[in-house]
């Protein structure tokens, strides 16, 4: 018997996900982890504080949103700023 992840933790995961710069949509999330509760999670984010992003995506005459967190633009440098 496989046993279901808490909320908590689906948040934690699509969050470190789209922390790390990748873009995710209902789908993907479901492929990757069987997240079924995707959008209330982004909701859930969004209500915590954090700028989540969205775009509708049309691709195989389907259309979806596709959600990102913008990074900074010195987050990828590594320096520190002056």
């Amino acid at each position: 018997m496989t046993t279901r992840q808490p909320k908590q933790n689906y948040k934690q995961i699509i969050l470190n996900h789209m922390l790390a710069g990748n873009r995710l949509s209902t789908y993907q999330a479901f492929d990757l982890w069987q997240i079924t509760c995707f959008l209330q999670r982004i909701s859930d984010l969004r209500a915590d504080g954090i700028i989540i992003n969205d775009e509708v995506v049309k691709q195989n005459g389907k259309r979806f949103k596709r959600y990102w967190i913008e990074q900074p633009a010195n987050a990828t440098s590594g320096g520190e700023q002056l």
